[in-house]
């Protein structure tokens, strides 16, 4: 039985290219990384196309080379050209975007945006938390992966995911010493600490998080080598997240422990209206004292994601 070839369209950006692959990865098949790179003045009107004259498919050197993949998944704005012309020039090719391509005559056979932005139409499906490569398996082989330090802490464990800076919004110095405060004086004090810093978390955040912690069991990554990301999520009995990155809050919520999520003086007004819904959810709480531990439902859009793919595809 031949495999389904897939194509993965962005421009590098690791955030869209993460939620290309993850749904990639759940429908099985040969993924190909095709990367756009538009040049001046090409890129300065994207999204809206057109494609350039050296990326036009009969270009060998082209992403839009065939020949054609069965599905092809796109995201960020300069991809949303790449992803129309693709459709244009083979219609077989389901063709799917993800987050909103700000563009209404974007031909793709669907479109995946989170609760939070506004685009709704009959071929667009809309899911609270974003898709991620975290699935039961991966949570499983890093249990036995990351440092030694991070397996000779005493349970229970509490994963903290920091955020930081957004475009818009500063991660304030009050934020900071909230947080440290929590850590010092409210948290459980039989409870250890795993650490993982973002590019986008400011030094006076690490450095309150840092003291505050010095009193109890501890490790924070401190940038060198690989981020042992997963293995925090799967040694964690709990999990403290910024809400600042959708995308952070779509990992830790496809874990299966309670979620405490903490909320910086400013962030996106948009994810405050996803927050809202997901503390609607068992052990998804804003962040409180005492901890609880335990169990919950994963909260996993990527396979409902992929479930539609699928019904495309058999449906072709």
């Amino acid at each position: 039985m031949l495999k389904r070839k897939i194509w993965v369209l962005t421009d590098g950006k690791a955030g869209d290219e993460n939620q290309c692959l993850s749904v990639a990865e759940r429908l099985g098949g040969e993924i190909e990384v095709r990367r756009v790179a538009p040049t001046s003045p090409w890129v300065w009107i994207m999204p809206w196309g057109p494609v350039p004259w050296k990326d036009q498919p009969n270009n060998p050197s082209s992403p839009l080379h065939g020949p054609y993949p069965d599905l092809a998944i796109a995201s960020g704005r300069r991809a949303v050209a790449y992803l129309h012309k693709l459709k244009k020039i083979n219609p077989d090719t389901i063709t799917v975007f993800l987050k909103d391509p700000r563009k209404s005559s974007l031909n793709a056979d669907l479109v995946w945006v989170p609760f939070h932005d506004k685009r709704r139409d009959s071929n667009t499906i809309v899911t609270l938390t974003g898709p991620n490569r975290l699935t039961a398996e991966r949570l499983r082989d890093a249990r036995t992966k990351g440092p030694q330090a991070l397996h000779h802490l005493p349970v229970p464990r509490i994963a903290l995911i920091l955020g930081g800076d957004t475009a818009k919004e500063k991660f304030g110095v009050g934020a900071s010493r909230r947080l440290a405060n929590f850590l010092a004086n409210e948290l459980q004090p039989d409870a250890s600490v795993m650490v993982t810093p973002s590019r986008r978390t400011p030094d006076h955040l690490i450095g309150a998080v840092s003291k505050a912690l010095k009193p109890r069991r501890h490790w924070i990554w401190d940038g060198k080598g690989d981020n042992p990301y997963f293995t925090m999520l799967a040694l964690a009995d709990a999990i403290i997240v910024t809400a600042d990155s959708h995308s952070m809050l779509s990992d830790v919520l496809a874990t299966g422990v309670p979620v405490y999520i903490f909320e910086p003086d400013a962030y996106p007004k948009k994810l405050k209206r996803t927050i809202d819904q997901l503390i609607q959810q068992p052990f998804v709480q804003l962040l409180s004292h005492p901890l609880e531990t335990g169990t919950r439902p994963a909260i996993d859009s990527t396979e409902l994601i992929a479930d539609e793919i699928r019904h495309l595809l058999q449906t072709r």
